[in-house]
């Protein structure tokens, strides 16, 4: 009898805030404090909903989340922001504080009541990782060729650009991005399902 498959949490299937979001929302504005409310839909629906309140200060702050848990339970709380110069020594990077663990981290993930970084959820994987072997071989044969046509299909959209003052723009990237891939995916080995299945 075949072993029963051992089910785990799905990344994708989480709720998530990265730093980026925040950023996006306008709330990441040293010596300022700003507020905003943040919904996770699927298929159309909201799926959950988070008040947040962003507090810069020079290198420090906080963000303190609102949210109602299980329907039931209300919660309340503070994770704290460090600002911390670039490893690039490009200017500073932004980074949460994580409440369970204590570490840095730039995306906090929902682990049960509180959002925290991926280090509290063992045993959770990314989507990609719980595709068969076969699945992955195609994906990595045939995926940059699909995902490049899909982007080239997105700059023959009405109004779509390919330059913008002389430089590519993002969608033409993206096209250059996929057909680069494709490429690589053509000379890549193994060449065949089999060779990868069983090499």
């Amino acid at each position: 009898m075949g072993r029963l498959p051992t089910l785990r949490n799905n990344y994708d299937d989480l709720k998530k805030l990265t730093l980026a979001d925040l950023k996006r929302l306008g709330l990441m504005v040293p010596q300022h404090q700003a507020s905003s409310t943040i919904k996770w839909t699927r298929r159309g629906e909201t799926t959950g909903e988070i008040s947040v309140l962003v507090s810069l200060f020079k290198t420090s702050g906080y963000v303190e989340f609102d949210y109602t848990y299980n329907r039931q339970e209300q919660m309340n709380y503070r994770v704290q922001l460090v600002q911390l110069p670039s490893n690039l020594r490009k200017g500073h990077v932004w980074y949460f504080i994580c409440p369970l663990t204590g570490e840095r981290c730039r995306t906090l993930y929902q682990a049960g009541k509180y959002f925290a970084s991926r280090k509290t959820l063992k045993g959770t994987l990314y989507e990609s990782q719980t595709y068969s072997k076969q699945y992955r071989w195609y994906d990595k044969t045939f995926g940059p060729t699909f995902k490049a046509e899909r982007a080239y299909n997105e700059l023959l959209k009405p109004y779509a650009k390919t330059h913008y003052r002389g430089k590519p723009t993002p969608k033409a990237k993206k096209v250059m991005k996929w057909e680069k891939a494709e490429e690589q995916a053509k000379v890549r080995e193994p060449r065949s399902l089999e060779d990868y299945l069983y090499r």
